[in-house]
């Protein structure tokens, strides 16, 4: 007689911010939390996205492809799960602006959302050459190794050259990720600084996990403001 399965059952529910898409999910067991662990150990970016969006997918029920999901949907899903699996808080112990005492403070999680910005993803160059942009994957994102690269010039202009989705012309829709990635930089810093910074502010405005948080500090009394931001400053 074979052992029962346990906890194998979806419970919650929860929207993918990129998508609007409603998914079902249960929390993360054992099995999943061992895997976040070591990689958490490891203390490599990559490896710890990656046993994340393995522990969402794990999760999930429905047909969602981790592979396309955007790096926004990967932290807030992660969010999600984590509360219904380990608790709705999670406790800092950030240093006071003004004598540097550290002080515990709580967060809950639930208060935590990704606001995803509307409007046109359209970016005019020229009279007649147009840029689409989007929100790149996370596997773009680790594909090409953004997350880990030393330098923020570096990482700055491969982020940007995930985000161009295609360049459109009068006669032609030429998709970027088509192009070698020799000619996608050529045509990125081919760029005046007045199209640039266009393309840039888009990227910019990609969303995140954020939470702006305030404390008195126990020691001195002064008021302090907290900013997260990202999957780094939760986990």
């Amino acid at each position: 007689m074979a052992l029962p399965k346990l906890n194998d059952k979806p419970k919650y529910e929860l929207v993918i911010p990129s998508t609007k898409q409603k998914v079902k999910f249960r929390p993360y067991l054992v099995k999943e939390e061992k895997v976040l662990m070591l990689a958490m150990e490891s203390q490599d970016q990559i490896q710890i996205f990656e046993a994340i969006a393995d522990t969402i997918e794990a999760c999930v029920d429905g047909d969602i492809d981790k592979n396309v999901l955007t790096t926004f949907d990967i932290e807030y899903m992660f969010v999600k799960i984590r509360t219904k699996s380990v608790g709705e808080n999670i406790k800092f112990t950030p240093k006071c602006g003004e004598c540097e005492a550290e002080n515990e403070i709580s967060i809950g999680l639930d208060e935590i959302i990704v606001e995803v910005p509307e409007g046109d993803n359209i970016i005019k160059i020229s009279d007649d050459i147009n840029i689409k942009m989007k929100w790149p994957s996370f596997l773009s994102v680790l594909s090409d190794d953004v997350i880990n690269d030393k330098s923020e010039t570096e990482q700055t202009f491969k982020m940007i050259s995930k985000c161009i989705e295609s360049v459109m012309t009068e006669d032609e829709n030429m998709m970027f990720k088509d192009e070698p990635k020799k000619d996608q930089m050529e045509f990125i810093e081919s760029l005046n600084n007045e199209q640039f910074k266009a393309i840039r502010e888009f990227v910019e405005k990609m969303p995140s996990l954020e939470h702006d948080a305030s404390y008195k500090c126990n020691a001195c009394e002064h008021d302090n403001e907290l900013k997260l931001k990202g999957m780094s400053d939760f986990f």
